[in-house]
């Protein structure tokens, strides 16, 4: 795959480190450090493996993210490591980089998501379940209101 002007995002493992080209990318796509929690912004970050390179993990912008130099410490082998991954296709949040934390932090090891720098992203999904939510109360309303005529059980009303 390529950029906009014919230069690659995937070098496989032709180079281990990240082209200024993916670097780009992966600013404008993650905005900062992609571990839940952290607000480090893009230019405090690294280039990420998440199948790391030692591991046969190629350098193309699918198996990279960004990382601060203090979260990508906590990514590593051992009982006390955080492992990274991509969120697969059926997932809430597809293709985005999940953190799985270690087993004395969170005994499911329940995967998760930064959304501190896409809280558009967030807005917009709170507002879309308000109006849903909304759109739901007004049909009932309606239902009801067809349905019991005036003087219904409950009303003061005299028909």
């Amino acid at each position: 795959m390529f950029d906009h002007h014919g230069r690659p995002l995937h070098l496989g493992r032709a180079r281990r480190l990240a082209s200024a080209d993916q670097r780009l990318a992966l600013i404008a796509a993650s905005g900062g450090c992609t571990r839940p929690g952290c607000d480090a912004p893009a230019t405090l970050t690294a280039v990420h493996h998440i199948t790391e390179w030692k591991d046969g993990g190629p350098t193309d912008i699918s198996n990279e993210d960004l990382a601060c130099d203090g979260c990508h410490a906590l990514v590593h082998d051992g009982p006390g490591g955080w492992e990274t991954r991509i969120a697969p296709a059926g997932s809430e949040y597809p293709g985005c980089t999940e953190w799985i934390p270690p087993p004395h932090i969170d005994p499911q090891q329940k995967p998760r998501i930064n959304h501190r720098h896409h809280l558009g992203d967030l807005l917009a999904a709170a507002l879309a379940h308000y109006r849903a939510r909304r759109e739901a109360e007004l049909r009932e309303h309606r239902r009801r209101w067809l349905r019991e005529p005036a003087g219904a059980a409950g009303s003061d009303e005299v028909p």
